[in-house]
């Protein structure tokens, strides 16, 4: 019995990931920049200045990321794989045990804005605060994770 060979060859695991991760990329450029423009036709030009600011600034770390795990392979730092999204499993787990603690630290200060709150601090202050807490939640333990394991 004859055998037949595939006209096409499939496409590997690693390049399907890296171009639906560019692609990722590029859709965040498109997002940021229409959403600029949205702001800026608006009339808050100095907004969108700073949209697009912040936006590209992430966009580029991400690549640089990327581009560094890449060429440094296991090499890379962590978060440099993490970020650059070519994670291995030990990655995986400190990034899911770091987004762990975020969540348990949102069962123990949303409780305390909440009496905060009820004290009088303004709920503006409070969600401006908020975000930065659990930033700061989730860098911190990430490099203690990462470190300790």
């Amino acid at each position: 019995m004859p055998t037949t060979t595939p006209t096409t060859m499939p496409t590997s695991d690693a390049r399907t990931a890296r171009l639906f991760w560019w692609g990722a990329v590029l859709a965040g450029l498109a997002g940021i920049t229409a959403l600029a423009a949205y702001t800026a036709a608006q009339g808050e030009r100095d907004t969108a200045a700073g949209q697009l600011t912040g936006g590209l600034l992430v966009l580029g770390l991400l690549a640089l990321a990327r581009v560094r795990s890449a060429r440094r392979g296991a090499e890379a730092a962590t978060a440099s794989r993490v970020m650059g999204g070519q994670p291995d499993e030990r990655d995986s787990q400190v990034l899911l045990r770091a987004a762990a603690m975020v969540g348990s630290a949102a069962f123990a200060v949303a409780p305390m804005a909440l009496v905060a709150s009820l004290v009088g601090v303004d709920a503006e202050t409070l969600l401006t605060v908020l975000p930065w807490v659990f930033i700061t939640v989730g860098v911190v333990s990430f490099v203690v994770i990462d470190r300790r394991s």
